[in-house]
């Protein structure tokens, strides 16, 4: 059996609350799109696609070995954009104004450990929450930019569900970084 999976930084609560705000925002403006369940927002580390349930345990095992080598990060939320420009949208988005070397790292490592497991990825490394998928046909309005930081302390395995009301995740496993303890969720 095939399971979609994907490595990503869950959102505490009060970047998760920011970035709810900004998609109310950006409804109240009349803009329309396919709105994510708030409860899904993460920042993708690694998309994995389908994987065969026997190769979780490695998968599970090299984001541990991973995590090990990494240090907590804060990244400021503090931007909207759009993929792939805000004049013709396919993704509406929060994430960071500036770039964040250390979530590229973070990425890089994951990434690397997932390679060697005959994984393939993009080369990019754009931190970013997605609040909602259009069709590109409206420009993305102009509104104030939320105000929040999110930390990340571990990375989480997630098996994504796909269903007529949208995506669901099932976080598997949290890998917290800096080489403490695994927990499970």
């Amino acid at each position: 059996m095939k399971r979609r999976l994907f490595i990503a930084a869950a959102l505490d609560d009060p970047a998760r609350d920011a970035c709810s705000a900004v998609a109310e925002r950006l409804r109240a403006t009349g803009w329309t799109g396919r709105w994510i369940d708030p409860r899904t927002y993460h920042l993708t580390v690694a998309f994995l696609g389908s994987v065969e349930d026997e190769r979780v345990a490695a998968v599970t095992e090299a984001l541990a070995e991973a995590a090990e080598r990494l240090a907590p990060l804060t990244i400021a939320l503090d931007a909207i954009g759009a993929f792939p420009h805000a004049q013709r949208p396919r993704v509406a988005w929060v994430g960071p104004r500036a770039a964040v070397p250390a979530f590229g790292t973070l990425c890089g490592v994951v990434r690397s450990r997932l390679v060697a497991l005959g994984y393939s990825f993009d080369p990019d490394a754009e931190p970013h929450v997605t609040l909602a998928r259009a069709d590109g046909r409206t420009a993305l309005p102009a509104i104030a930019p939320p105000r929040s930081r999110l930390h990340v302390e571990a990375l989480t395995l997630y098996e994504s569900f796909t269903a007529s009301t949208g995506a669901r995740h099932e976080a598997l496993v949290a890998a917290p970084l800096g080489g403490t303890k695994r927990a499970s969720v």
